[in-house]
């Protein structure tokens, strides 16, 4: 009974989601050992250290895993940021990284307000000439209504007009400040007045002042205006001359970085010598793993580790490690990966030259077995925007390489079979559903639906993120909620300012969300270490397999005659030659066996599907692999 000492494990991407995963893999660990393993994402960040951990078992590899959630959770001041600092912009991109950064920023989290670290943010997103202009357009808005009201205003108005002028002006105040009076600190309300309060300081009468307020909702506007096109126009100049360089991405997961006195004042923490994204993940994967040089899959031996990445140049997904030959450029991937990693790969140069850098010559990427397991990482987290894509590139075209997540962000379905050996466990994300306060969800095995996804959409903006998501995950969301599949997935629920892209959690939320995954291991492992449970799982996934069997038998049966005189008289094509070992001489060589498995298959036919099968039907179609 070995087999029941064994798991598969696929989980679920979410940017900083991740650290929902150690803990939950130690618990699992206590009991399985990891057979095979996937994720996408964040989630293969998570497979890969669950593999590295695996492989370095015996040397503690599983109390390394652990560690990390201390590591996150045990810093002060600015240690309190270590999640965050994961997280360093290239030096073209550190502009636009600072403006992202503000707008993370919350009181109660980093007692920075967002709107406070904005305005540095893009006061040091434009040049000189930029910033001379709104300078003038500031000062224009600051002396204006003072001008006018002292020098410039008339003698005398029809009192009609300035009551008219001056309820309009009221309202349009109110309807444009008002919905924004709890995230707009006092000081800015304060700001935003002074030019009003000083024109009518100087105003002569009521009919100066109500042109005052005319003048500074029209300068407010101009100002506004200003603000729009000035860094509209710089960031689609800035996109337009530098996408490509920056792999379309905002941090590349590699290089130098030191936050200079503007990027703390927008709010990024100060460094304290943690390394960027790939550079960890790459020191964890060697420290996880027991290895002096970058872990590659061959190190992993029978541990089968899977990861989804997303080719955008071909608009499809790909498994990692590749079956496919592919080339890369020194130059492209030191961008995203440790030099050190890119130097060991060493792969065989060939004539042809990196398209984007024209003096470099493409290399062959290793061959699966020798392929760095940070690389398949790094392709597979590449959160569209802020993380950089990879570039590899076959028969001279270059291929951008994006977040795994793009095309199946939960890929449950990686080591499905129809009559499993062992469960493939899933570590799955989901918000709270109305009026649950359940921290973790483990769904029971049957076809029950209770505790569907289910999100209320009261706002557009979420209308929005709902048909989003939906466009994502709905294959995934479809596939974990079969029977056979539902009862080994565990849920563990984020609130909005949890996981995701939230990269300042305080170190108390981090170790939150950790215990709920390691709750969520538990609860796993002690239904599965029963063998009451295990057996039913495997007869739920007999009983649908066998009902898929069956609907193949109707087909045959119906259909037995057809392909039996096909096969008599098809005479097979030299092009499908290459399918046979041994090229055929006189139709096709195994009519006699495909004869026997259609009788077999046929004899499964029934009247109706067999007793005791679930009541959900799935689908059995054939798919191209991935």
């Amino acid at each position: 009974m070995e087999y029941d000492r064994y798991c598969d494990l696929t989980m679920r991407g979410g940017t900083t989601s991740g650290v929902v995963y150690p803990l939950a893999v130690a618990s699992l660990a206590r009991h399985y050992g990891f057979k095979q393993i996937g994720g996408a994402s964040a989630g293969a960040i998570a497979a890969a250290f669950t593999a590295a951990a695996e492989r370095g078992r015996a040397s503690g590899g599983f109390e390394r895993l652990t560690k990390l959630i201390d590591w996150f959770t045990s810093g002060s001041g600015a240690d309190r940021w270590r999640l965050a600092q994961l997280f360093q912009p290239a030096e073209k991109t550190r502009a636009l990284y600072r403006i992202v950064v503000a707008t993370m920023q919350k009181r109660e989290t980093t007692g920075r307000s967002a709107i406070s670290c904005l305005f540095f943010a893009l006061l040091g997103a434009v040049g000189l000439r930029a910033k001379a202009v709104l300078a003038l357009m500031a000062l224009l808005w600051l002396g204006g209504p003072v001008l006018w009201s002292a020098w410039l205003a008339p003698k005398s108005y029809a009192g009609w007009l300035a009551t008219l002028v001056v309820l309009l002006a009221i309202a349009c105040v109110v309807l444009v400040l008002w919905p924004l009076r709890s995230s707009l600190p006092w000081p800015a309300w304060v700001f935003a007045a002074v030019p009003l309060v000083l024109g009518l300081a100087f105003s002569r009468h009521y009919a100066t002042a109500a042109v005052v307020l005319l003048v500074w909702l029209v300068l407010s506007l101009a100002a506004v205006s200003a603000l729009t096109v000035t860094y509209g126009y710089a960031m689609q100049r800035f996109l337009k001359d530098n996408a490509r360089s920056i792999h379309f991405g905002l941090v590349p997961g590699t290089g130098d970085f030191t936050p200079s006195l503007l990027d703390r004042l927008a709010g990024m923490p100060r460094s304290t010598g943690v390394p960027p994204l790939a550079d960890w993940i790459a020191d964890q994967l060697d420290s996880l793993a027991g290895t002096e040089d970058a872990l590659t899959f061959g190190d992993l031996g029978d541990i089968n580790l899977v990861l989804m990445t997303t080719d955008l140049s071909e608009g499809r997904p790909y498994r990692l490690p590749f079956k496919e030959s592919w080339q890369y450029c020194e130059e492209c991937l030191g961008y995203v990966l440790p030099r050190r990693v890119v130097e060991q790969m060493n792969g065989a140069v060939s004539t042809a030259k990196c398209p984007q850098h024209t003096h470099m010559p493409l290399r062959d990427l290793p061959a699966g077995e020798q392929l760095p397991v940070v690389l398949a990482v790094r392709m597979s987290l590449s959160f569209p925007g802020l993380i950089a894509a990879v570039p590899l590139y076959r028969d001279g075209r270059v291929h951008w390489f994006s977040d795994g997540g793009i095309t199946s962000n939960f890929p449950i379905h990686f080591f499905d079979s129809l009559l499993p050996r062992w469960p493939t466990f899933g570590l799955s994300l989901q918000p709270y559903p109305n009026g649950d306060t359940d921290e973790v969800w483990l769904p029971e095995q049957d076809a029950s639906t209770s505790g569907t996804r289910y999100a209320s959409l009261n706002t557009v903006p979420r209308f929005l993120v709902s048909i989003l998501d939906t466009f994502l995950d709905w294959r995934d969301t479809m596939q974990s909620a079969l029977p056979g599949y539902r009862g080994r997935i565990a849920h563990v629920r984020q609130a909005e300012d949890e996981g995701g892209t939230n990269l300042f959690m305080p170190p108390a939320t981090i170790r939150k969300l950790a215990l709920r995954g390691q709750r969520a291991g538990d609860l796993l492992r002690e239904r599965f270490e029963q063998q009451q449970n295990t057996d039913r799982y495997r007869w739920i996934r007999l009983r649908i397999a066998m009902r898929e069997y069956q609907e193949l038998g109707v087909q045959a049966a119906e259909r037995d005659a057809m392909y039996e005189e096909l096969l008599e008289r098809f005479q097979i094509p030299e092009a499908l030659h290459e399918w046979f070992r041994t090229p055929p001489a006189d139709g096709d060589p195994f009519r006699a066996e495909i004869d026997v498995a259609l009788d077999h298959v046929g004899r499964l036919k029934d009247d109706g599907p067999f007793d005791g099968a679930p009541p959900v039907d799935p689908d059995l179609r054939l798919t191209p692999p991935e």
